[in-house]
């Protein structure tokens, strides 16, 4: 599958992160998806089930979400494609902190699976 196709799968990755669409995420990340950051590692499950119980109590985005790619490359190597940049977040009216990502996305022939997301405060 061509980057294009994978740029529109992230896209909709993100949206459904920022909607706490649970179901959407199961689909897309690979069983075995990590979350790293400075807190530490969250697999695929405890970040569900954060986000489901986020939602339940109307503390998940409540005014929305969206990110903005500062900076995008998309690299493949072998078996996996990397996605690495900059960008940041938009909740409500307030942009966050500009953040430096890393992810790593499969590709099974019929769709791509993201294995990993990194990120944290980007250096300059």
């Amino acid at each position: 599958m061509h980057h294009e196709d994978l740029k529109q799968v992230r896209e909709n990755w993100y949206s459904a992160f920022f909607a706490g669409d649970v179901e959407h995420l199961a689909r897309v990340q690979a069983d075995n998806f990590t979350v790293t950051t400075e807190r530490g590692v969250q697999s695929k499950k405890s970040q569900i089930d954060a986000i489901s119980s986020a939602k339940r109590n109307g503390s998940w985005f409540p005014q929305g979400g969206e990110k903005h790619d500062t900076a995008l490359t998309i690299q493949d190597s072998g078996s996996s494609t990397t996605v690495t940049g900059q960008g940041y977040t938009i909740s409500g009216q307030s942009p966050g902190p500009v953040v430096a990502f890393s992810e790593t996305w499969k590709c099974d022939g019929a769709a791509w699976l993201v294995v990993s997301l990194s990120y944290g405060a980007a250096r300059n």
